[in-house]
């Protein structure tokens, strides 16, 4: 390679290592704002890219400078390979994150970028002692490499691609992506062909560098547009939500009060105690069941005002004394086992576990089958990486399937007949998300129900 050209390619790596900065900081802005962990996953990929481009710019200078096995050069070359397979790491990661919304397990990003040093180290010093040997060393540090990158990029646009209706900055991605994604795979291709000493039918050039420019500044634009898309698809969902929750709420309010109206005008032209009583109880319940909509409705707005505040919960003993809450006025309960494996202590919020808890609780004790001879609710803990996993079983009535996609829509009754608000699994949900967990349903129709949900140590 000309030394004029050498000094363009390094040019090219120094303006994105430059590129690469200022999206760290906009990304860690966006990260320390709204804590969504793929801003963080991200701007580390963008970080390790800082250290590739730069380190892949002093190896290229350093093939004019020092000999093969100088010490230097190979520490230059084996930082630049670990950064380069830990870039795509991360960028695997926050992709998964934000398509999936559940998190790869941080052990095995840690391990993976920790690994990524000894596989540099095997790159690097294959066929390092074979002076003619340049194009297997080429193979080895660039190829190997490059495949990796594939791979990750390619993978990476599949995913954000489940995500294309959102917006052009996510079409941005998912293109860039897949664009670079190929283009490694041709640097993966052309240093094949290196080693084998075959040639392709295809000839592409075996340096993009200004591609390489282009397709990062197309993802670092495109990331920086999703932020403010997801952001507009938030708040429409956030109007959304308003919206359906002023019609639902005024008429939860509305009805208990007109029914409370006609009850005390039905008292004044009667003077019978009995049916007096009657219309007094009919009247208390209507009250309750307008406080409970109040009560939801205070719970919901504080929930989304307040911040996380973590403290160390047992969570078994948590479980037990909602039980035996609930129970109190019910002499009629399901009988309530409780197993678990490893500790249940685990550190989040207390108040939104407490609104995650009574709420699946208190459904399996207000809709639990009488008619079975052994109503029951099985409850087991279980230490997990990154938290515990709570699983509740009832053997009630169960749900119909056609419902079970839409159980934790806000105001949403899969019974009819049912004296609830409608709230009450919107706000496990709502809650569940702001302690960075996760739920699932499985019920079949007169068999029972169960909730696996996944509750994170915040430590």
């Amino acid at each position: 390679m000309q030394r004029e050209s050498t000094f363009i390619v390094i040019s090219l790596y120094v303006v994105q290592a430059l590129l690469a900065l200022i999206i760290i900081l906009i990304l860690r802005r966006f990260y320390k704002e709204y804590q969504n962990k793929y801003f963080e996953y991200w701007s580390w990929s963008w970080l390790a890219m800082i250290v590739n481009m730069l380190g892949s710019g002093l190896a290229l200078r350093n093939v004019f400078v020092y000999p093969a096995e100088h010490p230097f050069r190979l520490a230059v070359s084996i930082i630049t390979i670990a950064a380069g397979i830990t870039q795509v790491v991360w960028l695997y990661a926050g992709s998964y994150e934000l398509s999936l919304r559940k998190r790869l397990n941080q052990r095995i990003i840690i391990i993976l970028s920790i690994l990524s040093v000894p596989i540099a180290f095997i790159l690097v010093f294959s066929y390092l002692k074979i002076p003619e040997a340049v194009n297997q060393r080429i193979f080895f540090r660039v190829g190997i490499k490059a495949l990796f990158s594939a791979i990750a990029f390619i993978a990476s646009s599949i995913l954000i691609v489940r995500l294309w209706k959102i917006g052009i900055g996510v079409k941005f991605i998912a293109i860039a992506f897949l664009l670079y994604g190929l283009e490694q795979l041709n640097y993966f291709i052309s240093s094949v062909e290196f080693f084998t000493n075959i040639n392709s039918p295809v000839n592409f050039p075996y340096y993009l560098g200004i591609y390489d420019l282009f397709f990062h500044s197309m993802m670092g634009m495109g990331m920086i547009i999703s932020m403010l898309e997801f952001e507009r698809y938030g708040l429409k969902k956030a109007n959304k939500e308003l919206d359906t929750f002023l019609y639902h709420s005024s008429h939860d309010l509305r009805a208990p009060l007109t029914t409370i109206s006609g009850i005390i005008s039905a008292i004044k032209t009667t003077k019978d105690e009995s049916t007096i009583k009657e219309f007094l109880d009919a009247a208390e319940a209507r009250i309750a069941q307008a406080d409970n909509v109040i009560r939801d409705i205070i719970t919901l707005r504080r929930g989304q005002k307040t911040d996380v505040e973590i403290r160390e919960i047992d969570l078994k003993k948590e479980i037990q004394q909602q039980f035996d809450l609930l129970l109190a006025p019910n002499s009629k309960a399901p009988i309530l086992s409780i197993s678990e494996i490893g500790s249940s202590k685990i550190h989040n919020d207390p108040i939104r576990l407490h609104t995650v808890l009574i709420n699946i609780i208190s459904n399996a004790i207000k809709y639990h089958d009488y008619s079975k001879k052994h109503p029951s609710i099985d409850i087991s803990l279980c230490q997990i990486e990154g938290g515990v996993k709570l699983k509740i079983e009832d053997n009630g009535p169960g749900i119909d399937k056609k419902h079970l996609s839409k159980i934790f829509d806000m105001f949403y009754r899969a019974n009819q007949s049912s004296t609830g608000t409608g709230l009450g699994l919107y706000l496990v949900k709502d809650a569940l998300d702001k302690m960075k967990g996760s739920i699932k349903v499985t019920s079949e129709k007169g068999i029972g129900t169960t909730f696996d949900i996944f509750i994170r140590d915040l430590a």
